[in-house]
C-alpha cells in the first residue's frame, strides 16, 4: 500500500465534509449552521439534495470505510482482539456514515421512515465509531488521542443541547471524526498493534 493513500483518503473525506457544511449554507439561503441539522440540505425535495448527500455522507463514508479496511490490514499478526474488533467497528462507522446519504430525510414527514432510517444510521455511526476508537487502541503511547476523540464523539452526540445547539454538535462531531482519521493517517497508523 502506498504511504500516501491513507492520508490522502482522510484529507479528502475531511475536505468533502467541510465543503458540504459550507455549501449547504450557501445553496440554501436561510440555513443556519447552528440551528438546522447537518442532513437538512440533503432532504428529499430540496434542490441539489443528491449532490449534497454524495458530498457530505456517501463519499466520505466510503473513504472512511476504506481507511478502516486499510487499518485492519495494517494490524500485526499478534494484535489482540480489541484492536481487531476496533478496526471492524470503525468499518461499521464508515458504512453507517455513508448510509445517512442513502436514507434521506423527508421534509414533509421528518419522523417518517426515511427520517427514522437516517437517525438509525446516525446512531450506528457514532456508537460504532466511538466504540471502535476506544477498543482499537491498545498501545499506551497512542491511546489518549483515540480516547479523547471517542469521548468527544459521545459528548457531542449525547449532549446536543448543552453548551451548543444540536446542529452545531452534529457538525462538530463530523469534523472531529474525520479530523481524527486525518491525524491518525498522518501519524503513520502508530499504535494499536499496527505495522
Amino acid at each position: 500500500m502506498p504511504r500516501w493513500l491513507a492520508p490522502a483518503c482522510a484529507a479528502l473525506a475531511l475536505l468533502q465534509v467541510c465543503v458540504a457544511i459550507a455549501a449547504g449554507a450557501l445553496w440554501w439561503p436561510g440555513l443556519s449552521l447552528a440551528g438546522h441539522p447537518l442532513a437538512l440540505p440533503g432532504a428529499g425535495g430540496v434542490p441539489g439534495a443528491a449532490g449534497y448527500n454524495m458530498l457530505a455522507f456517501v463519499l466520505p463514508g466510503v473513504l472512511a470505510s476504506l481507511l478502516a479496511c486499510l487499518r485492519h490490514r495494517a494490524l500485526v499478526p499478534t494484535a489482540g482482539w480489541a484492536a481487531r474488533i476496533g478496526a471492524r467497528l470503525l468499518l461499521v462507522g464508515g458504512i453507517a456514515w455513508a448510509a445517512q446519504g442513502v436514507f434521506v430525510l423527508d421534509l414533509r414527514e421528518l419522523d417518517g421512515p426515511g427520517g427514522q432510517l437516517h437517525a438509525a444510521a446516525w446512531t450506528c455511526w457514532w456508537l460504532a465509531s466511538a466504540s471502535g476508537l476506544l477498543l482499537g487502541l491498545s498501545d499506551p503511547r497512542a491511546r489518549w488521542p483515540g480516547w479523547a476523540i471517542g469521548a468527544l464523539l459521545v459528548v457531542l452526540a449525547l449532549l446536543p443541547y448543552w453548551p451548543w445547539p444540536v446542529a452545531l454538535g452534529q457538525r462538530l462531531a463530523a469534523l472531529v471524526w474525520f479530523g481524527g482519521w486525518l491525524g491518525w493517517a498522518l501519524r503513520g497508523w502508530r499504535g494499536s498493534g499496527l505495522r
